[in-house]
């Protein structure tokens, strides 16, 4: 059992969906808690979309010495995590209500953050430009979420069929009768099917204005074949991620797959301000 106390609080509660939501705070806390260590100084940290915040109630709790702040608009496909917003804050952790274009806040940070949440951005190219308005210095903008140029939608578990539209033609009654079972009504809407390389595209364009250094960190394949074999309520919702990905790694080609670095189904990117 986990010491942290929102973590304790979940595996005692009767929460639906509980052990989803420990599963996928864990794996953004393994990349978040790592990219804190390599920042040697005190900081302000803000997490876009965190949900019920509690990832942010485990690094708040892990890193006492920094300062945390979580903003989530408990939007379409994602009210059920309003709930338990209440028991996390409970924790002392600081989350307001709210997409990233209404926060107000004089403040600027050393490190902004999103696990899973950029796919769901209407607009990510404003979503990077606002972020660089809001980083210090040699600040870190980092991203952790799906990459569509994979033929993959891992939230519906559907393979993607040339497009988004195209895609919601042929599975149609499918994504419906799938958002009505997981109450996630709005999910498909939200998803903005965003492509590494269009990411890569846009920096490279906007370098001067936006001031970002861009880091593609390629161990993220590794790290998600390794969660296949460690998480099973990672492995029994991505079955099909999880298959191909112990494939790949058996038979030796995983280092290969690299090569490729902008069809990995996963990104994990750092804009860092300079």
């Amino acid at each position: 059992m986990s010491h942290y106390k929102i973590i304790k609080y979940l595996e005692k509660s009767s929460l639906h969906n509980s052990r989803l939501w420990i599963a996928e705070a864990e794996f953004g806390f393994f990349h978040v808690q790592k990219k804190i260590n390599s920042i040697k100084k005190k900081l302000k940290v803000l997490e876009i979309g965190c949900g019920s915040g509690i990832l942010l109630s485990m690094l708040a709790e892990e890193f006492p010495q920094h300062e945390f702040k979580g903003i989530e608009p408990f939007g379409d496909g994602f009210s059920r995590l309003e709930e338990l917003s209440t028991h996390v804050q409970k924790t002392g952790v600081n989350v307001t209500a709210g997409g990233y274009e209404e926060f107000e806040s004089n403040l600027t940070y050393d490190l902004i953050y999103c696990v899973n949440v950029f796919e769901h951005v209407d607009d990510w190219q404003h979503f990077v430009s606002w972020a660089s308005n809001r980083l210090n210095d040699g600040g870190c903008f980092f991203v952790l979420c799906p990459n569509y140029s994979f033929p993959f939608e891992s939230h519906f578990k559907i393979p993607i069929i040339w497009s988004k539209k195209l895609t919601y033609q042929i599975f149609k009654k499918y994504i419906h009768n799938f958002e009505e079972e997981n109450n996630s009504f709005g999910l498909w809407k939200s998803l903005n099917f965003v492509k590494k390389r269009e990411v890569k595209g846009f920096i490279n364009l906007n370098k001067e204005s936006l001031n970002f250094l861009l880091e593609d960190e390629l161990s993220i394949i590794d790290d998600m074949v390794d969660r296949v074999t460690i998480d099973s309520e990672f492995r029994k919702r991505q079955w099909f991620i999880g298959v191909v990905s112990v494939f790949i790694k058996k038979i030796g080609i995983l280092s290969l797959v690299k090569w490729l670095p902008n069809t990995l189904p996963y990104m994990k990117l750092s804009f860092i301000k300079s």
